[in-house]
């Protein structure tokens, strides 16, 4: 058994339990002996109990209590050799991902009412987690008319020869991806030249990964091509010039591990001179389609970025103010880079929409469908206005048909990992958040000092730790006599006070 969100949760947990299961299925059919092996798994999500018990050494034992583990063994007794199968609230959480064949009800022994089972066939081919994420309709698009105009400006810019570069920040879910698509739609009956670049939690110390998929993508190789084939399609994309000293083909090749003829010329070179030609090499080829029309070259998520693919933008922004290229970087607050020396980047900082457009995108969500007051407070309230959290929140709403009560605003399970983990990443503060939540959702700092028996020095420490993860956020108190730093969570209350009770897929 393995547990996925302990003892660190990540915001995408289910994902990698399912990608796991597949590559163990993978692995195990590939090993060799006197008798052919195969594996099954069964993964399930969901609370549990997990206890840690020491045996009398530094060696400990874990167990996992609840139904979920229970599920999760009975769905590998259900499933066929070399096959993965999952349960209803798995399947919710990694639909976008997976290809899944359905297998209906079932009942499972132990288990009070028959289950819905999925088998995950493979992952989707996706070019970004947007679109894997929202392959079906799109939620209304609320409130960042100021953003897309500053996107179509420098668009504009571009287009007149004046290379842009834009750095767009934001926490999750507050809408940098919604914002590119729709920016995308504006421009997409303009000739131009789209570089689509995703980075991946999975591939942070990946050389050069997302700007390898993007080749592939681009050139249409196939694992099942002859590297023959795949040869002589990258040297249709990547001709050889008269500058060149060493053909780019070559260096491509080597980027994508396709083996070419020997001497080549490459072995003469020591592997840093390699990086840096083929750096060069990819600088020169968006160039060159800049030459040809304006282009949009994009990196999601660069705090996922590998330092590789770094060392590729911070030369292509340094050759770019003359060239018909915008290039867009969207990541998160933590991700930090020099890039403001120069004049042709700009920075901006998504903020949290405001209460009158939370109010618009809640009513846009439920079709016009009436929601009492007191739960659209919840919902600004809780939402913080984050896009991703008011459309949770509110199809939450509207899956139970609860919107008479207040308490159907739980936390979405959609949402619980990515809480998890943003919360995880600060664990010496995470007792501290959960004695702050116990106390509600904004408190003082006196009161959280007085009830938590916590050093002063500490206690500052891991509030900094907090705010910095964007878990709470600080406001000061108006009495001009004692003023005093106030903070208030951003984390629902019921959420944290339960924090010890782990999610899991198993």
């Amino acid at each position: 058994m393995v547990f996925f969100g302990w003892p660190r949760a990540h915001e995408d947990d289910p994902i990698r339990a399912v990608h796991a299961a597949l590559e163990t299925v993978s692995a195990v059919t590939k090993i060799s002996g006197p008798i052919a092996l195969a594996a099954r798994v069964g993964i399930s999500s969901g609370p549990v109990v997990v206890s840690q018990v020491a045996d009398g050494g530094p060696a400990t034992s874990m167990d996992a209590v609840g139904e979920t583990p229970n599920i999760a063994a009975r769905l590998q007794s259900l499933a066929v050799p070399n096959s993965v199968l999952i349960a209803e609230p798995t399947k919710r959480l990694v639909l976008a991902a997976f290809n899944l064949e359905d297998l209906g009800l079932r009942d499972l022994k132990g288990i009070a009412k028959p289950l819905h089972v999925y088998r995950v066939l493979a992952a989707k081919p996706s070019t970004s987690r947007f679109e894997a994420a929202h392959a079906g309709s799109l939620t209304p698009f609320v409130g960042r008319s100021t953003e897309l105009n500053l996107l179509l400006d420098r668009w504009g810019k571009v287009k007149e020869g004046d290379g842009q570069v834009i750095m767009l920040s934001g926490i999750p879910g507050v809408g940098k991806s919604r914002l590119i698509h729709e920016f995308r739609s504006k421009i997409e009956h303009e000739p131009h030249f789209l570089l689509q670049h995703q980075c991946s939690p999975y591939h942070n110390q990946s050389t050069f990964f997302p700007i390898i998929e993007q080749i592939e993508r681009a050139l249409q190789l196939t694992a099942q091509q002859p590297d023959a084939e795949k040869l002589a399609r990258i040297r249709e994309g990547f001709p050889r010039s008269a500058e060149d000293s060493t053909e780019p083909a070559l260096l491509i090749a080597n980027l994508l591990s396709i083996p070419t003829v020997s001497g080549d010329g490459l072995s003469e070179l020591t592997p840093q001179q390699i990086k840096n030609r083929t750096i060069s090499t990819l600088t020169n080829k968006l160039l060159a389609l800049s030459d040809k029309r304006p282009t949009f070259c994009l990196f999601e998520d660069a705090h996922w970025i590998d330092p590789s693919t770094l060392e590729f933008l911070d030369l292509t922004i340094s050759r770019i103010d003359r060239a018909r290229v915008l290039l867009l970087v969207s990541c998160r607050p933590e991700f930090r880079h020099s890039w403001l020396k120069h004049a042709n980047v700009t920075i901006h900082s998504l903020t949290p929409l405001s209460r009158s457009e939370v109010s618009g995108m809640v009513r846009d969500l439920l079709r016009g469908a009436s929601v009492p007051t007191r739960i659209l407070d919840e919902i600004i309230a809780k939402a913080d206005g984050v896009p991703l959290f008011i459309e949770e929140l509110t199809s939450s709403i509207a899956s139970t048909e609860q919107t008479a009560q207040p308490a159907a605003l739980r936390v979405p399970e959609t949402l619980h990992d990515a809480l998890m983990e943003r919360l995880d990443r600060v664990a010496p503060g995470a007792r501290i958040a959960q004695i702050a939540a116990t106390i509600g959702r904004e408190f003082s700092y006196d009161l959280l000092s007085a009830v938590s028996h916590i050093e002063d020095s500490d206690l500052r420490s891991a509030l900094s730790q907090l705010e910095e993860a964007d878990i709470i956020y600080r406001h000061l108190a108006s009495h001009p006599l004692s003023i005093q730093a106030c903070l208030a969570a951003r984390c629902d209350l019921q959420f944290l006070a339960e924090k010890q009770t782990a999610s899991v897929p198993c």
